[in-house]
């Protein structure tokens, strides 16, 4: 029964005499608290953004977000439904990144954590997975050493997923000295395409994620294969999080006890299962 409809029924409550009048009035003054209260109990509404394109990790298959992280974020809000309604709601990464810059979302999974250049995310969850970031390059091209790469040798270029910052120093300093370029194409697959077609030298990404993107490819692109390229070197090993848009805590005020539940909850779920 709604409030308003328990209001008006509360005027609407015959006489009767006056005592029988005070305590069917005192019944529905505390049928209504009782309404509010609930409605004040109901579990919150969040919602976290989420890659749309990251397989195995997050992307969205025949309409539905899968992958490792979302079932292991549900899984996780199943502990905490009495509190917390956590939907997950696909976006291309780089849309994502500015909408938390923008102070548009509370929250954004699965980021590497960027202190600096993202200073507007934080603070991050426990870490959900290590991932394994590397570069896969065309036979005879190698990122080995590059900050020694004769300067006036032609640059290579380098593929990366839009909106990842994936760089390591001696790669971001390679790219100051012109000895690096960087193309940031949609996502893996777009990469994939081009470091076949040889319109990338290399592309750089978690090493899981660009094999199923190979293995995926390989009924389209004659000869495909993981042979197909060299493994040249790993470029960082980082651990992904769900991130929390910085401040705002007027516009969210349930932030901090959603992210001690929601971290004890992931807790919880990964012991259970540590190799999602």
């Amino acid at each position: 029964m709604s409030g308003v409809v328990s209001a008006r029924q509360c005027r609407n409550q015959d006489n009767g005499g006056f005592g029988y009048h005070r305590v069917k009035q005192l019944a529905c003054v505390l049928g209504l608290f009782a309404c509010f209260i609930v409605r004040a109990a109901s579990p919150i509404s969040v919602t976290i953004l989420a890659d749309d394109s990251y397989p195995p990790y997050s992307y969205v298959q025949d309409g539905k977000l899968v992958g490792i992280y979302p079932t292991l974020i549900r899984e996780a809000a199943k502990l905490i439904k009495e509190d917390y309604l956590v939907e997950l709601r696909p976006i291309p990464w780089k849309r994502g990144v500015s909408a938390l810059e923008n102070g548009e979302a509370f929250a954004l999974m699965p980021p590497y954590i960027h202190l600096d250049t993202r200073p507007f995310i934080w603070p991050y969850s426990i870490a959900l997975k290590q991932e394994e970031v590397v570069a896969f390059c065309n036979p005879g091209i190698t990122l080995q050493n590059i900050t020694q790469r004769n300067a006036q040798q032609a640059p290579v270029n380098i593929g990366l997923n839009a909106g990842f910052l994936i760089l390591d120093d001696a790669l971001k300093e390679a790219r100051k000295t012109g000895r690096i370029v960087v193309w940031e194409n949609k996502n893996t697959r777009a990469n994939i395409i081009k470091l076949y077609k040889k319109r990338v030298d290399c592309y750089i990404n978690d090493r899981l994620s660009t094999l199923i993107g190979i293995s995926e490819l390989q009924e389209q692109l004659t000869g495909i294969s993981a042979q197909s390229f060299v493994e040249d070197r790993v470029v960082l090993s980082r651990s992904a999080h769900i991130g929390y848009l910085k401040g705002y805590e007027g516009q969210y005020p349930f932030k901090y006890d959603f992210i001690e539940k929601m971290d004890k909850a992931l807790s919880t779920v990964l012991q259970k299962s540590p190799s999602p």
